[in-house]
This record gives C-alpha cells, structure tokens and sequence, in this order.
C-alpha cells in the first residue's frame, strides 16, 4: 500500500489529505505549497517543511528585488512569479540541490515557459511590419498580455482553492459516512 501524506498550510493551518506522493509533486509544481508547508507521511503524527522532502523538487531560492531570500521553492513558483511580474528573467535563483547559482533567463525551464514575460517582438512580432500600427500599440500590447498572465494565474489559483475544497469535502464526507460519494 503506498504511504499516505498530509498537507498543513501553515497560513491557515488547514490540512489536506490524504493523498500520494505523487499528489504532492503535483501541488508542489502547481505552486500550491509554500516553503513554510508542512507535510506528514506518518498520519500526523510528526510534521516536516515540505521543502525538506526531495521528491517535491522545493529547490530554488529566489534573491528578491530587495534583496529577501524566499524559497526554498519550485519551478512552478518561479514560473508563477515571472507571470505576475514580482520577478523577470534577470532575476538571480538558487538551486540548493546542485549548490549553484543563476539568472532565471540561463535555466533551461524559462525558455520553454508559456509564462514567462518577454520583449514586445516576441509578444507581437507583426506590429512593426503594420503600416496602421502606432508607437504605443507595441507597449499596449505588452500590457495587455501581461494583464492577462495574471489575471489567468488568479483564475488558476481560484480553481485549485476550489479543487482543495471540493477535495477537503469529499475527504469529510467518506469520513462521516465511510461511503464514496457518487
């Protein structure tokens, strides 16, 4: 029987499983888990920082604009970040597995990243072949993509919190009454 793990977010001190490893990993590269988490493989009986389970892939350390470390984190976080703008390519990151140290725009993940924010040519690469195109329709553009970005991690966001719930009741319900629900 494969071993099960619970999730504490220590922001609410909400719990959620159980639920596989494999789950978490899922979780953990969505950038639902915080390198503040903890999770407990021994049915809460002893709590661990997420970050500290290899399998999660927590490695990364993020040098802030000011300055703040956060992490240890995923690429998922980092790719949320760069959609939301806190961070860009420039951005210098920690891998704590290898023990080196980068700009985001080196890691092989950035350029596969349908998130990351680039240059407007990239955004719009036909703006500047349109005779109709004035100066600022290359910087609205931009804008307007990046709006976008975050307004769809929001609405990402939103759907795993209701993922969560749904997950959360359905766990309560086969508690209370020891049946699946249909």
């Amino acid at each position: 029987m494969e071993t099960q793990w619970y999730l504490l977010k220590v922001s609410d001190n909400e719990i959620f499983g159980p639920a596989p490893l494999s789950q978490l990993r899922i979780w953990a590269a969505e950038a639902k888990i915080s390198p503040m988490d903890r999770v407990s493989s021994d049915n809460r009986k002893s709590w661990q920082r997420a970050p500290m389970v290899t399998e999660l892939q927590m490695d990364w350390l993020v040098e802030m604009p000011d300055g703040f470390l956060y992490g240890p984190t995923s690429v998922g976080t980092l790719q949320e970040f760069l959609a939301t703008g806190e961070i860009d390519e420039r951005t210098t990151v920690i891998n704590t597995f290898e023990n080196t140290k980068t700009r985001i725009n080196e890691l092989a993940f950035f350029m596969a990243s349908p998130q990351r924010v680039r240059g407007s040519q990239e955004i719009a690469p036909n703006i500047g072949d349109n005779a109709d195109a004035t100066p600022g329709d290359s910087q609205r553009l931009q804008e307007r993509c990046a709006w976008l970005e975050r307004q769809n991690m929001d609405l990402q966001r939103e759907i795993g919190r209701w993922h969560d719930t749904v997950q959360s009741l359905r766990q309560q319900f086969i508690e209370a009454t020891g049946a699946e629900p249909n």
